[in-house]
């Protein structure tokens, strides 16, 4: 057991060392590209800034490149901005990525100024501009970089989270197979079929995680990427539960050959030395997809890029307002009813009544909880929560893929079922599932949380049933008018 956990641990090492190696390389040859990109928008705008600047002039005007990259080089791996990452998820990746950008602009400011003092005259404008176009080209070499971790990934895998659903000889045949050809800790236990009893499984040599009636539930709770079906005993209804599950919440089922749902997208593959069909969950409507995820990662990047000293400032802020961190984060439920960790400054005080208490002085029904007066809320965060400022983090979740620009308001997990269903509205919960939910929509241009909860849960219907991308479009143009009315900011 001990050698098998060992092996799985060098096997993480490596696997992060060439990740390392992979965003180093790109990042400094993103910051190379952005001092080149920021000379040529400097030259762009010469018409347009008090002193014009010849190109053949540049080089003396704007810090070297050289020092910078020797400086960069140093700061990051003093500050272990390149240490072993526990996973490759997009949102703290691109917090890292803001915490890159801000250094290498104080890197390129105290150039500047140290230089002054031995008689160089360099631009101020040119800093000014390669602050953000540096987290541009560094947000978009940290995503290049994940891209070829994972296609390295692919090419020679670490094979997720897995559970076998069966139990009995061919399941342990199963798990053979699984711990002889991958890392043993990539398997995380048994799901058993739901007429079995739990304490049933106490021979098996891996714990049991649950059975097919809490399916959605286990896998929030292990994280599992695939099931292995290793049983002949399930009944019909429990195997159509169980893909209905699977595929909602992007789950591969991986199975002995057999005639598949049509509604699942079918690959074959030869892993573990068994012949298996992966049903792999297929995209709601996968043109729509398209077009919105291609508008979500535009339009937050350019957000990101045009808004990051505003995110420094509030940042600065919220740290001045007591203590705390700056960032708030919260498990919410996202598209398929998979749970995600959702991002916001902090507008609360951490030591502050719990919401338990706060029950009675709820002012909404359903899944909502809010006050209009909360005692928890800082002044600080009133204000952020006043214009909205509190969600600009989201854009990060939209970036990493589990949110979007426009959709339905994110829930809290804890305010759902386990599996990220309601029982109690069913039907608007099976139809949320099917997007991701969004940091505007049509609940916060039509009164936020003004807006009862049988009319948000309406409005989600209404949006989702309705969608195209022009109402995507003028949802985002009509949120700064619905953020600056201050309806139903609280």
């Amino acid at each position: 057991m001990q050698s098998n956990n060992r092996h799985g641990s060098e096997s993480a090492a490596v696997r992060g060392l060439r990740y390392r190696a992979v965003h180093f390389i790109f990042d400094l040859s993103a910051l190379t590209g952005a001092w080149y990109i920021t000379r040529e928008v400097r030259l762009w705008m010469n018409p347009y800034m008090a002193i014009s600047i010849a190109r053949e002039d540049m080089d003396t005007v704007a810090p070297r490149l050289s020092a910078l990259l020797f400086l960069w080089i140093l700061t990051s791996f003093w500050r272990k901005m390149y240490r072993l990452p526990k996973d490759l998820s997009l949102v703290p990746g691109l917090l890292r990525v803001a915490e890159s950008g801000a250094l290498v602009s104080a890197l390129a400011i105290i150039l500047t100024f140290f230089s002054r003092h031995f008689g160089a005259d360099l631009s101020r404008s040119f800093i000014l501009l390669f602050g953000p176009v540096s987290f541009a080209c560094l947000a978009v070499a940290f995503l290049l970089a994940r891209g070829v971790a994972v296609a390295i990934e692919r090419r020679w895998p670490s094979r997720g989270h897995i559970a076998v659903l069966g139990s009995g000889r061919a399941a342990r045949e199963v798990v053979e197979a699984v711990c002889h050809s991958s890392d043993r800790g990539a398997l995380r236990g048994f799901i058993l079929p739901a007429n079995m009893a739990l304490a049933s499984g106490g021979s098996l040599p891996f714990p049991v995680l649950g059975t097919t009636r809490n399916l959605a539930e286990v896998i929030n709770r292990e994280s599992l990427d695939r099931i292995i079906v290793a049983c002949d005993t399930l009944t019909e209804p429990e195997v159509k539960f169980c893909e209905q599950v699977t595929r909602r919440m992007g789950v591969t089922v991986s199975q002995p050959i057999r005639t598949p749902d049509s509604e699942a997208q079918v690959s074959y593959r030869n892993e573990f030395g068994l012949h298996l069909i992966d049903l792999e969950a297929r995209p709601f409507t996968r043109r729509e997809e398209l077009f919105k995820r291609a508008l979500d990662i535009a339009l937050s990047l350019a957000l990101i890029s045009l808004l990051s000293p505003l995110l420094a400032l509030i940042a600065t802020l919220v740290r001045l307002s007591g203590q705390g961190p700056v960032l708030y984060r919260s498990r919410r439920v996202g598209k398929g009813g998979r749970h995600f960790t959702f991002w916001k400054f902090r507008t609360m005080r951490p030591a502050g009544p719990s919401r338990h208490d706060l029950a009675a002085a709820n002012e909404h029904s359903g899944h909502l909880f809010k006050m209009r007066r909360d005692p928890r809320v800082t002044p600080i965060g009133r204000w952020l929560r006043r214009l909205s400022l509190d969600e600009l983090p989201q854009l990060f979740n939209v970036l990493a893929g589990d949110m979007s620009l426009v959709g339905p308001r994110p829930l809290p997990a804890d305010d759902l079922d386990p599996d990220g269903m309601s029982r109690q509205f069913a039907r608007w919960a099976q139809e949320r599932a099917h997007v991701r939910p969004g940091i505007t929509g049509l609940w916060q241009v039509r009164g936020r949380s003004d807006v009862p909860f049988d009319r948000m849960m309406e409005l989600d219907l209404e949006y989702i049933r309705g969608w195209s991308l022009w109402r995507d479009v003028w949802i985002l143009l009509a949120t700064p008018v619905a953020v600056l009315s201050g309806r139903g900011a609280y």
